[in-house]
């Protein structure tokens, strides 16, 4: 990546959201598409992932982690590149879905990977915000929570000391929380050499237990990092480097058994893993579908290698602003697709 592109994207991205933002008083006759029923309108997938809402959440830009909430009437999203992540979210009101919003919370600092509560109620996420709530951010992230009040979100709270290291060299990534509150997450070095593992925290009396690594039927000597975690602790799904996978990091599964330990991790396999690299997966709360985030991108066809040179400087000019870019896109897939990597003696 270029010194100016990476100085450019952040202020890209703020620009680009902020314009976004600013169309949000026209009425119906801007240019935002009137979308209608579950999930944004979208036609919904089949076996096969498909990218979701193109240039509606799924743009030219960066975005992954995507939840809906409980009702289905909320979507959250996160809009992201170096330097520049916040959250964002659309509703459901009563002549649609809403243009995309700036949580009340998010766009001062960095607001990193995050995932709503099996209820709604709560919204954990990554942050570089200042401890002491004003200021200057923090060279290190922490995990946050904000929950949901008469009026809207409260302000956000750092989760305690058993879980936040307030060490740069540390951190906590990519929070996952189940229907009793215990914590999925990963922990994050600055060393590229170090790994990324897998832990989780249980909530016991109003706070969380010291964080536990989990087993080597999940984590390896790779990267393992964004967990999802079922609401009933059931199955984890899960991104990973291990050897042996499609690209450069896939999807995969493990479900929990009786006795409380895990089954060995199974690859999502090719209908939903690419070459390149997927991350942030989420089930929907309904249960029937995979949501995840992937870098993958469009390849021309035939037909479009052989056009003229100015031809193709005017497509590539369009698609490389477009979702399919190699940023990052939101796909989802049916979850049938993944029933057959349910072991016979618990599905």
């Amino acid at each position: 990546m270029s010194i100016i592109y990476r100085k450019l994207l952040p202020v890209v991205i703020l620009v680009a959201f902020s314009t976004l933002l600013a169309c949000n008083s026209r009425e119906e006759n801007d240019n935002f598409p009137l979308l209608k029923g579950p999930y944004l309108g979208q036609k919904q997938p089949g076996m096969t992932a498909e990218i979701f809402a193109p240039d509606i959440i799924s743009t030219g830009h960066a975005e992954k982690n995507g939840f809906f909430s409980p009702d289905g009437k909320e979507f959250y999203f996160l809009v992201f590149g170096e330097g520049a992540s916040f959250i964002a979210f659309m509703r459901h009101e009563e002549k649609g879905w809403s243009r995309p919003h700036l949580a009340p919370f998010s766009g001062r600092y960095e607001d990193g990977e995050f995932s709503l509560s099996p209820d709604g109620n709560a919204l954990y996420f990554t942050s570089n915000r200042p401890l002491a709530g004003t200021g200057k951010p923090e060279d290190y992230y922490n995990l946050w929570v904000v929950t949901r009040t008469k009026t809207g979100w409260s302000e956000p709270s750092s989760l305690d000391s058993s879980i936040n290291t307030q060490d740069p060299d540390l951190f906590p990534h990519s929070p996952s929380v189940t229907s009793d509150g215990t914590l999925y997450f990963y922990f994050r070095t600055k060393d590229e050499q170090g790994n990324w593992d897998i832990y989780s925290s249980r909530l016991v009396e109003g706070r969380y237990t010291r964080p536990e690594r989990l087993g080597d039927e999940i984590n390896s000597d790779q990267w393992e990092f964004d967990p999802f975690i079922a609401p009933d602790e059931s199955y984890l799904i899960f991104c990973s480097r291990a050897p042996g996978g499609y690209g450069a990091s896939d999807l995969y599964i493990s479900f929990r058994e009786e006795d409380g330990s895990w089954t060995k991790a199974l690859n999502l396999g090719d209908k939903v893993n690419s070459i390149r690299w997927e991350f942030c997966p989420c089930i929907t709360p309904d249960g029937k579908y995979l949501f995840f985030a992937s870098n993958r991108r469009f390849k021309l066809s035939q037909s479009e290698t052989t056009m003229t040179f100015e031809a193709k400087i005017k497509f590539l000019d369009r698609e490389l602003n477009s979702p399919g870019n190699g940023h990052s896109d939101f796909y989802w897939v049916d979850v049938k697709a993944l029933e057959k990597l349910k072991p016979k003696k618990i599905r």
